[in-house]
């Protein structure tokens, strides 16, 4: 037993010397506030102890310089370390093995995305429909506001986010206001309902506009050549871009081929930050879609057209 109580009594010094100083400056501060303060106090009224009170505080002192002493010869030790720490970041994620899911949804966005960087290398020679339908939403619109601006026609796009139903004004006077207004729809070959074209007539009521133009890659359907033809909307379809721009003089046609095919225009922008989307392998039997490379800050998505999503 009495070895015992050695032992615990030659670990307790080298234990606070390798602690941290304050932790014996604490201990000094909390022996000399009890043994001089609060057991004097609380044994004053009871004749057995308060003798032993007494003689416990007469070691406050000692007790405290003992502690204190420890606390010294802790900072001077910390003191003579070298001063190399090497942290772990805890937001800095580990590595962990992948998983098999995780691989096959690697591979799969692997192979889209060397599938589009071999499109994306093979630049077509002219126009076509395919081409047009090939174009992504932003620079479809920005393709077509080219279109006016080389038939001398002045012209704006709208910035990114909501446009209020117009992508492109049309200035055909010195006024400063627009004379006509354009909505854009890239949907690849799928057909425009009436429901946009009404709400591009609510959009000519409202900014007092007497004639605007919709442009789209893909067709209308009847009942939506049917409002537009009674509203003063002009719809241009695929099949009719593609002559208008085979109209153009060689070298304006070349150079509009040129801008909608620079980099890479087949990837979608985000509506929100302007920047190219990525492919995002479905989980659980879902489609495949576009998600925003900003994400998780930005989580706009915007769903694959049926030939991308098979290329994919």
């Amino acid at each position: 037993m009495a070895r015992r109580y050695r032992q615990g009594q030659n670990r307790f010094a080298p234990t606070l010397i390798a602690a941290p100083w304050y932790v014996s400056a604490v201990l000094a501060g909390l022996s000399l506030l009890g043994l001089k303060g609060i057991l004097p106090a609380l044994w004053a009224n009871n004749v057995m102890l308060k003798p032993l009170a007494e003689g416990l505080s007469a070691l406050g002192w000692p007790i405290a310089l003992f502690f204190l002493v420890l606390a010294v010869l802790s900072l001077m030790r910390q003191a003579a370390e070298p001063r190399f720490s090497f942290k772990i970041d805890p937001a800095t994620p580990r590595k962990t093995p992948p998983s098999a899911s995780s691989l096959v949804q690697a591979q799969r966005e692997n192979r889209a995305w060397s599938a589009q960087e071999t499109a994306s290398a093979e630049r077509p020679a002219q126009w076509t429909l395919a081409l047009i339908r090939d174009i992504e939403w932003k620079r479809f619109e920005d393709v077509c506001q080219k279109f006016y601006e080389l038939k001398g026609i002045r012209s704006e796009t709208t910035p990114l986010g909501p446009d209020g139903g117009i992508d492109i004004r049309l200035f055909q006077d010195d006024s400063g206001r627009a004379t006509s207004v354009v909505q854009c729809k890239a949907w690849g070959e799928r057909y425009v309902g009436v429901k946009p074209i009404r709400e591009l007539l609510g959009v000519m009521t409202h900014e007092k506009i007497a004639k605007a133009f919709f442009m789209t890659s893909g067709k209308f359907s009847d009942d939506a050549k049917t409002v537009a033809q009674s509203n003063h909307i002009t719809l241009i379809d695929g099949e009719m871009l593609l002559m208008l721009i085979e109209r153009l003089p060689g070298a304006a046609r070349q150079q509009l081929l040129d801008f909608a095919c620079a980099g890479d225009y087949r990837t979608p922008t985000c509506p929100a930050c302007g920047v190219p989307m990525r492919h995002v392998a479905g989980k659980a039997g879902r489609s495949d879609f576009w998600g925003c490379c900003n994400y998780p800050r930005c989580k706009r998505v915007l769903g694959m057209r049926r030939q991308e999503a098979t290329a994919a």
